[in-house]
């Protein structure tokens, strides 16, 4: 086959005779932000170069057949027609579909031309670079060589670092009727919302009415360099105040060229090109591309860095437990629906290991399953978390009914903030119960250094049962109906007005102040607390510096002001 393919792809050159070679033509190079761009013409358009594989090289002198060995290999495997705008070409059949979009690499620039290449490179190196483009067959073996000016640059590319940019592609005012609702005013200072997708066949979507973003990842976001996404930001606008909504395609090209491969929002297990071990390991670069995104939309945007929310269905869900609640530095406040709390799952590029031996993280050394146990995190970690609201279904087939109790028993026993909703649903409707969360709990209420108050075992909180779905209240919530205002932090005193309004008769609840700034008592110090019901009380600082005051009393017709002294 390869030999048929390769009869048809021979040229003929004034130079060089009949090549029997496939050969790369019209290879490009030009610099931006710390990343060199090159592109190139297909060895062959449609089905005949579908088998075609890519090669970049880089080096500081003009690549040559005698110096190719000492040239770096900046990456391979780069699929036919790679030029096509990202996520429109997960498959064989949308890439050879002409009617697809292509990339742009040049704000305002025209899209890349049918049939060519694209690869990026990010500059490690400062300095001159060549660079060449070698067509492979599916195994990476090369099918051509060096030919100056055709597939090799003959003219130096001064390359700089630099912070990566990405690339608008689209801006939100010109998104037609949605104009209104969602272009960006430049108002600054506003809170940031991270919405992360659930699971969708072809790796969910951008906002189609935002300020629209491309991007090409460097090495510690991606198996290579150079990996493309894209993002969108809208500015929403809302009676409680205007917010910045950011939303990212979360799926990355297959390697093969035959799919979309969602990561959960985490990573996946593969060996990395130019890694220095040879046993596959879970990456997170799904995280760490994240984590650059929000960075870059922060400065760019002057959102507020204190009002960071993020939230999630279904896999989305996953993704902001496993992802945003390891980073209570990052989030004000947390709204999975429907969450696994414990993983179960991995994307891979290379298979699963055998059954019984252990996964580990890219540093070699950590257990993979045990590091996205998030029950065992929360259970374990005392300092202050970002608030966890979130909701399930009894029947839900994704994320189980005992991993949701488990959570709860565990934000409880290390008195964070939290809340838990739930119906009698599956998968589908058991995302109804957010409504409860975000009606009590609302992503505004909350700031990274803005303190509030914590609770846990209220006297009116449904039964959860012991597991199994039919076990306990079908519905009910816990730490529901909770109203706070006028939160008072200082370095001797510590206050808040609380009331619930589902409360029928008095009742309890534990209180633990959050996020404090300034009170914090030393830890086995003790602190005396008063009611402005005449109620009062002491309460010995535990080991992490948190007071807990047990089983405050709130009326059901009005509010208290519950006051914490040192």
């Amino acid at each position: 086959m390869w030999r048929s393919l390769l009869t048809a792809l021979m040229i003929v050159t004034p130079n060089f005779g009949l090549a029997m070679e496939p050969e790369v033509r019209d290879v490009r190079a030009v610099h931006r932000y710390g990343q060199t761009f090159v592109t190139w013409s297909d060895v062959a358009a449609g089905e005949s170069g579908a088998k075609i594989r890519y090669s970049l090289y880089r080096f500081d002198r003009p690549i040559t057949a005698q110096n190719l060995k000492q040239a770096e290999l900046c990456y391979d495997g780069i699929l036919n027609n790679s030029a096509r705008l990202f996520g429109t070409a997960f498959n064989l059949k949308d890439r050879l579909d002409p009617k697809k979009p292509y990339s742009v690499i040049n704000e305002g620039g025209k899209p890349l031309p049918p049939w060519s290449g694209l690869a990026v490179h990010t500059v490690r190196k400062e300095g001159k670079a060549y660079y060449a483009v070698l067509a492979t067959d599916e195994k990476h073996s090369l099918l051509s060589r060096i030919v100056a000016g055709a597939n090799a640059t003959i003219e130096p590319i001064e390359e700089k670092a630099a912070a990566v940019q990405p690339i608008k592609l689209h801006d939100s005012k010109s998104r037609g009727i949605y104009s209104p609702q969602t272009s960006i005013t430049g108002q600054k200072g506003l809170p940031l919302r991270v919405d992360l997708h659930g699971s969708q066949g072809q790796g969910g979507g951008a906002g189609d009415y935002g300020d629209y973003y491309l991007y090409f990842a460097g090495p510690n976001m991606g198996y290579r360099d150079g990996l493309p996404g894209v993002f969108s930001v809208e500015e929403r606008r809302d009676k409680a105040g205007n917010y910045l909504l950011l939303r990212v395609r979360e799926a990355i090209e297959h390697p093969s060229g035959t799919r979309a491969m969602e990561t959960f929002w985490f990573g996946y297990l593969c060996v990395p090109q130019h890694a220095s071990h040879t046993e596959p390991r879970a990456y997170p670069f799904t995280e760490r591309r994240q984590e650059w995104i929000i960075d870059w939309v922060i400065q760019k945007y002057a959102a507020d860095p204190e009002r960071i929310t993020v939230g999630g269905g279904s896999m989305g869900a996953w993704g902001s437990t496993t992802y945003a609640l390891r980073r209570p530095e990052r989030f004000a406040a947390i709204f999975p629906n429907r969450p696994r709390t414990q993983q179960r799952g991995l994307p891979s590029l290379i298979g699963m290991p055998a059954k019984g031996k252990d996964v580990l993280m890219d540093d070699g050394k950590t257990d993979y399953f045990a590091r996205m146990d998030m029950v065992k995190f929360a259970r374990e970690h005392r300092a202050d978390l970002s608030f966890f609201g979130w909701c399930c279904g009894r029947r839900d087939g994704f994320a189980t009914w005992k991993e949701q109790i488990d959570m709860v028993k565990a934000m409880s026993e290390s008195r964070q903030g939290f809340a838990f909703a739930w119906n009698d649903g599956d998968h589908s409707s058991g995302a109804q119960p957010m409504a409860r969360i975000t009606k009590y709990y609302p992503p505004e209420k909350f700031a990274r250094k803005q303190s509030y108050p914590a609770f846990s075992n209220s006297s009116i909180d449904q039964k959860l049962g012991s597991g199994d779905p039919k076990d306990g209240d079908l519905e009910g919530g816990i730490n529901l109906g909770f109203v706070w205002h006028d939160v008072v932090d200082k370095e001797r005193r510590w206050s808040v007005r609380l009331s619930n309004d589902l409360a029928k008769a008095a009742m309890t609840v534990d209180v633990p102040p959050r996020r404090c700034q300034q009170f914090r008592p030393p830890a086995g110090s003790e602190v005396s607390w008063t009611t402005s019901t005449g109620l009062s009380g002491m309460a010995v600082v535990d080991a992490g510096g948190l007071a807990t005051i047990p089983r405050v009393p709130l009326r059901s017709d009005a509010e208290i002001v519950l006051t914490i002294t040192r």
